[in-house]
């Protein structure tokens, strides 16, 4: 029973910046229909975005969310606008565009290390209390960071099912003809939805880099297991993707406490090739 729990809770804790990337990671990946290697290196500015506001302008942490988000989402609109959005528009092709991003995402990581250097940097946590839960201990800015995650998905998950905005995001990816017919501006959905998607990155960076140390290729070790997450989730699905990064962080956790965590990568790089395998079944 302790086992159960124990993997329960730490799995969801540790799922937090996993399931926040995988959100935004989908969103791109359903309107635009390639894969953006790019979008790890937003995960990796918002940490450092973040760590600009709490550390060199000595800011709370908490109020350093705020910016830090904004700023990762200008960003990821930046890389949609000067990069993305013209190959598009010269019929560049998605296998096309997923190499384009790879290329972009070293031009990114390695401009950072320019500028900053490769250096460990790290985020001031705030005051910190213990609280035990079910006989599980955790602290309080893990309690705050996963309240906050679960208020950003769920409202994020609303805006995509329940709203006009969400309706015009799924015309749009589903339909783009169809679409600019009824009278949808294209550019406008794209902006705003690669702008939640950078601010999902970037907070994703920062829940990530405040429980550990924050470094030039964070985002690149994340965006694997990413990608991973969100096309066992299927690619497209914000409540796949959801639902995906909650149960690789559970079965990671689970394993973690059994053995190592290399092991846990490589059970989830398993799991990942058995469920491609069987959905390439189904289809045969």
């Amino acid at each position: 029973m302790s086992f159960a729990v124990d993997s329960l809770f730490i799995g969801i804790l540790q799922a937090s910046p996993l399931i926040l990337a995988a959100i935004g990671f989908t969103l791109i990946y359903y309107l635009n229909g390639f894969i953006n290697f790019a979008y790890g290196e937003g995960i990796t500015f918002g940490a450092y975005f973040a760590s600009l506001f709490n550390v060199a302008f000595g800011l709370s942490f908490y109020i350093s969310i705020v910016p830090a988000a904004i700023l990762s989402g200008l960003l990821s609109v930046a890389t949609y606008l000067f990069v993305f959005r013209p190959a598009m528009q010269r019929g560049i092709k998605p296998s096309e565009l997923i190499i384009l991003s790879v290329g972009l995402s070293f031009v990114l990581r390695y401009g950072l290390i320019l500028f900053v250097g490769a250096e460990n940097v790290y985020l001031d946590e705030p005051p910190i209390e213990f609280f035990n839960l079910i006989g599980v201990g955790a602290t309080s800015l893990q309690l705050i960071a996963l309240i906050l995650v679960a208020a950003f998905a769920f409202n994020l998950y609303w805006i995509i099912y329940h709203t006009g905005f969400g309706e015009k995001v799924r015309g749009l990816a589903d339909n783009p003809e169809l679409a600019r017919v009824c009278g949808i501006n294209p550019h406008e959905i794209s902006v705003k939805v690669w702008f939640v998607a950078g601010a999902a990155a970037g907070l994703a960076g920062i829940f990530q880099g405040v429980f550990a140390l924050v470094n030039p290729l964070m985002g690149w070790n994340l965006i694997l297991i990413t990608v991973m997450v969100s096309i066992i989730g299927g690619v497209g699905s914000v409540r796949g993707a959801l639902v995906a990064a909650v149960v690789a962080g559970i079965l990671t956790a689970a394993i973690t406490l059994l053995t190592k965590p290399l092991y846990a990568e490589v059970a989830l790089l398993m799991a990942f090739i058995l469920i491609l395998w069987r959905r390439g079944a189904r289809v045969v």
